[in-house]
Formats: C-alpha cells, sequence, structure tokens
C-alpha cells in the first residue's frame, strides 16, 4: 500500500526535522605528550590509579533483553557535593559475551538528567548491547549559589567560592576514579572508554581529556572553557542572587568577579590543560549564538582539545538541545553516536548473538 503525503504536511515534517548547523572539519595543532608529573595545579597532578571499593545493587525493573542494569556507588575522591559525598549512578550493562565498549556521561550539575538520559537510552538501542554505558548522577549542583548569595561578607563568599571549585575538581578525580573502576570489569574493553559531557558536565569531561590518556574518544555538548566567564555571564535564574551580592552589596566589577572565580577554578579549568588531547578522539557541539557559554569561552575550548572537529548549531543554548529532541528527529543523537561508533570501534556486524 503506498502513502501519499500532502505537500503541505510534507513541508511541515520537513520543517520540524530541519537542523540549522556548521560543521567545522578538525584543523589539529600538535598534543604535547601527557605528562601529569609536570603539572602543579592543586591535587590533580597528584592523583594514581586506585583499586575502586564499590557497592552495587541490580534494578530488576529497567533489565532488557540486552541490559543489566547496576545502582553502582563508591566513595568520592573528596567533597563532592553529593549527597554522603558518593560517586553513584545507572550501569548498563551488556548482556552479550565478551568485551564491550564503555561511555561514561558526566552528569549536568542540578539534576538536568534529560541529555544524559536521552543519549544513554540512545546509546543502548542503537548499539544492539554492542556499548556499556555508565549514567552518572548529578543531584546537587557544584556551585553553592545560596550560600554565595547569602554570604555575610567577602570572606564568606570566597570560602564558600573556594568550596565550590574544590567540589569542581573532586568530580573531575571521580570521573577519573570511574575509569579506575571500569578498568578492572571483564566485560569492559578498557582500551575503548568514552566521556561526553553536556554544558557544565562538558566542560568537567573537558578537564578529564587533559589528564586522562586512557580514553578513547570525548564529546562535549554546549560547552567550553574558562569557567569563570560562564559563571558570570551565563544567564540563570540560580546565579543571579550570587551576582547580586558581589555587585550590588561588594561593589565588585565583572572583571574582580571573574578575576576572583578564575584564581579559584584554575585546577578544575580546561584550558589550564592545552595541547595535552588527541583531536582526533574529541567532538565539540556548540551553540554558535551561545547566551550561556561565551564566545571567548567557546574558542578556547576548542583550541585546547587541540582544534577537533566541531559541529555549530545556529541557536541559543538551550534551544540548541532541541536538536536531541523528537521535534528534531533526533538529529544531534545521531551525530553523537556516528562519531562514537568510529571511535570507539564499535562494530555492529560483529556482535554476538545472545
Amino acid at each position: 500500500m503506498r502513502v501519499v503525503i500532502g505537500s503541505g504536511v510534507a513541508a511541515l515534517i520537513a520543517l520540524v526535522g530541519c537542523v540549522s548547523y556548521t560543521n567545522s572539519p578538525s584543523a589539529p595543532i600538535p598534543a604535547a605528550s601527557l605528562d601529569s608529573g609536570s603539572l602543579s595545579l592543586h591535587h590533580l597532578s597528584d592523583y594514581d590509579r586506585q583499586e575502586i571499593p564499590f557497592k552495587n545493587h541490580l534494578l530488576d525493573e529497567k533489565e532488557s533483553s540486552l541490559y543489566l542494569v547496576r545502582h553502582i556507588r563508591f566513595p568520592s575522591y573528596g567533597d563532592n557535593g553529593q549527597e554522603g559525598n558518593l560517586v553513584t549512578g545507572r550501569y548498563y550493562e551488556s548482556k552479550r559475551p565478551g568485551k564491550k565498549p564503555l561511555v561514561i556521561i558526566v552528569p549536568l550539575p542540578a539534576g538536568h538528567t534529560y541529555p544524559a538520559d536521552k543519549m544513554t537510552a540512545y546509546l543502548k538501542s542503537h548499539s544492539l548491547g554492542g556499548v556499556n554505558v555508565f549514567n552518572m548522577d548529578g543531584k546537587r549542583d557544584l556551585v553553592d549559589w545560596a550560600g554565595l548569595a547569602a554570604a555575610p561578607d567577602e570572606a564568606a563568599f570566597m570560602e564558600r567560592l573556594d568550596k565550590s571549585a574544590e567540589r569542581e575538581w573532586t568530580t573531575i578525580i571521580d570521573v577519573r576514579r570511574t575509569i579506575d573502576w571500569a578498568e578492572a570489569r571483564p566485560e569492559v574493553d578498557a582500551e575503548n572508554i568514552g566521556v561526553m559531557g553536556f554544558s557544565q558536565g562538558g566542560m568537567i569531561a573537558a578537564s578529564v581529556a587533559g589528564q586522562e590518556p586512557r580514553l578513547a574518544a570525548t564529546v562535549l555538548v554546549m560547552s567550553g572553557a574558562l569557567v569563570h566567564q560562564a559563571i558570570v555571564h551565563c544567564d540563570l535564574a540560580r546565579s543571579e542572587g550570587m551576582k547580586s551580592k558581589a555587585f550590588g552589596e561588594f561593589g565588585w566589577s565583572e572583571e574582580e568577579l571573574e578575576s576572583r572565580i578564575e584564581s579559584r577554578f584554575q585546577a578544575a579549568e580546561p584550558a589550564s590543560y592545552p595541547g595535552r588531547v588527541d583531536s582526533s578522539k574529541v567532538l565539540i557541539v556548540e551553540a554558535a549564538q551561545d547566551d550561556c557559554i561565551p564566545e571567548t569561552a567557546r574558542e578556547a575550548l576548542w583550541e585546547t582539545m587541540g582544534r577537533p572537529e566541531r559541529i555549530l548549531l545556529n541557536y541559543r543554548h538551550k534551544q540548541a538541545f532541541l536538536s536531541m529532541t523528537p521535534l528534531r528527529l533526533f538529529w544531534l543523537r545521531r551525530r553523537i553516536w556516528e562519531f562514537l561508533q568510529r571511535s570507539l570501534d564499535i562494530d555492529l556486524q560483529s556482535v554476538a548473538p545472545l
């Protein structure tokens, strides 16, 4: 039976599925050899691989024909701002025999789970069980917005800013500890581990990539470097109290607030680790009209990552995430999946039957 679609309906489908973007191929610059011992930035440079004591329990209600689903938890490296200072997440373990690549999805803090959850679902279904996925939790924000807004004086403000920076770099180390955990898993192909992050989670993922030669793929979506610029210029409702405190009560300028943030967040700053990543293993997706991540921060990320391939979506920050939805026919999910399939050597033809 042939179905005839009217011209008006066809035009509507084309309009809905259309994504306005520019694809810039990589313009790689030589990567320096990764020598974390030469770094002196906070404790990131001191981290050594560890055996990770973890606990888990099966989420039977989420099990499928292709995946076991486990809730994983293990101690954070320090104060990560999460409940009990734990690293937690849902681990989708393929039931298919043999070692499989792993994708670690870094959380977008404060419980914004849509991008991570939807990419998890897409990877599971399109890999046919050919990839494991660890979807990390991030229920609490790393920046103490409320505490900063309520700081009684400048000293208390700076103390709370220090604590926020500590949580950020602790989370970076926690992602590295997740790689430690994954390497010990019999079902994980340790040569094909990738990391993916969205917005602030992308900044964390970028800093991880700058420290981790073990990564075979890095995907950074609507993110940037220069954390201090993003904190000051991103139009977030929860940041307004902090900025009112700094600008109104303390009388600081934007430049002064940026400078104070920059000095505290240096260890967690992606641009602190330039030229340490193989650009062929990186995909950057950004919003060309981003009203949260300044253009200077986006350019700094591209340079820091060695000028990899990047996709510039012609939208603002939040609008760009629509490219992941049915409204845009899952366009961005497909592009990310295609990159990961190549980078992590996911061969659907060789997926063994159950």
